[in-house]
């Protein structure tokens, strides 16, 4: 199991200048982003209610590896809430501006 970590996002959205200039724009990369971070969050809550089934039916007894699946998953759901909250505040705010 991985998580995306600060410095992941970091380097995924900070692309060097090269590929900056050689992409027609940097809504293919930051699509490219928003894909990964869903399908992670995605397999993370798959792993997570995976886990948790199996040590309610008694497969395992490792109650520190589910915990951590749950806790993953947690983490990658508050970032996507996280994410959402700043587009609608940025959706919001450009809203606001007056032509």
């Amino acid at each position: 199991m991985s998580v995306l970590g600060v410095a992941g996002v970091r380097a995924a959205v900070v692309a060097p200048a090269s590929e900056a200039k050689s992409s027609a724009s940097g809504s293919a990369v930051f699509a490219e982003l928003l894909r990964d971070v869903l399908s992670r969050e995605g397999a993370a809550s798959q792993q997570a209610t995976q886990a948790i089934q199996t040590l309610a039916s008694g497969q395992t007894d490792n109650l520190h590896a589910v915990t951590l699946a749950v806790a993953q998953a947690d983490l990658h759901f508050r970032l996507i809430l996280e994410l959402r909250n700043r587009f609608t505040e940025a959706y919001q705010e450009i809203m606001r501006m007056q032509i």
